[in-house]
């Protein structure tokens, strides 16, 4: 069977889907994880998490590589911020020696060098990726990416564009093939008591380090468990999980409530506008379909 190759560009540690993506690609033998790259605030602490999910499924062999913290332009963040999840690393795992010294970046473009065909899957703030880009346009400008991020149907900012819009631009500016998954379809995904319940009675040590993290999540946040990332991963495994649409959209980087929304560049004066470009980005989820394969992959 011939495999699927992926890179996850993640900001695990705060939200629980990253860690839920990353269960369902572990289980599905035609995705192969080739790497992770750690993205947002403390990522040090954010690689130290992956290490720990992915030794849980024996995967110690996956390399893991911090990245960028902050993003490109602002500084409202701080970089040394814990994730909301922190707490639940039984052991602490610092930088591998191989991986020590390694930008994120370069990274991510030595896999592609390797594997054309990689998949890059995006599920944070786009600061690696776009810093990747500026380090090599040509390269990226090849590259496939499928991020989540954004809302297209809507004026609102989401939640991985505002975290490091500038990067957002970038990306959108030098990736022919790039497909977002935006707010808009991630937003009803979410993941109901029924649901939780029937995973905790498993008895499975993986998905009880999964259900811990909700715990804390949830207690910390308040914020229902939506399977935003884990989309990424179900349109690997169903390419009819979602329905795409080409369009022309840029980052708005000004305004007081804009800032961080995409806005459509496409002719708003044509019925059917011409649209350059291949960007595409999700308009519709299939439920059934999405729900199908966490319930029989998860």
């Amino acid at each position: 069977m011939e495999k699927t190759r992926i890179l996850i560009d993640t900001d695990l540690g705060d939200d629980v889907d990253d860690a839920a993506a990353f269960m369902l690609a572990l289980r599905c033998p035609e995705l192969e994880l080739v790497g992770v790259t750690t993205v947002y605030k403390d990522t040090e602490k954010r690689a130290e998490m992956v290490r720990e999910l992915l030794s849980l499924y024996g995967r110690e062999d996956i390399p893991v590589v911090a990245g960028c913290g902050r993003a490109i332009v602002e500084r409202r963040f701080d970089e040394k911020e814990e994730p909301i999840q922190y707490g639940i690393l039984r052991e602490r795992r610092g930088p591998s020696e191989r991986e020590t010294g390694i930008r994120a970046e370069d990274f991510i473009l030595e896999e592609l060098k390797k594997d054309e065909n990689l998949v890059i899957l995006g599920m944070g703030a786009m600061t690696n990726l776009a810093m990747a880009c500026m380090k090599d346009p040509e390269r990226m400008k090849k590259a496939k990416v499928i991020a989540m991020g954004g809302a297209f149907l809507s004026s609102r900012p989401e939640w991985n564009i505002i975290c490091d819009p500038e990067a957002a631009a970038i990306l959108l500016e030098t990736v022919d093939d790039l497909v977002m998954l935006g707010l808009d379809v991630t937003k009803y995904l979410k993941i109901g008591r029924d649901r939780l319940d029937a995973w905790k009675k498993r008895g499975d040590a993986c998905m009880d380090y999964f259900l811990e993290g909700v715990e804390r999540f949830q207690e910390a946040t308040g914020y229902p468990v939506t399977f935003h990332d884990v989309l990424l991963i179900a349109c690997l495994l169903d390419g009819q999980v979602v329905s795409l649409r080409r369009g022309q959209f840029a980052v708005e980087l000004c305004g007081t409530y804009t800032r961080g929304t995409m806005a459509d560049r496409s002719n708003y004066y044509e019925i059917s506008p011409k649209i350059e470009g291949n960007f595409r980005f999700a308009d519709q989820v299939d439920l059934e379909r999405f729900f199908a394969i966490l319930d029989s992959r998860f």
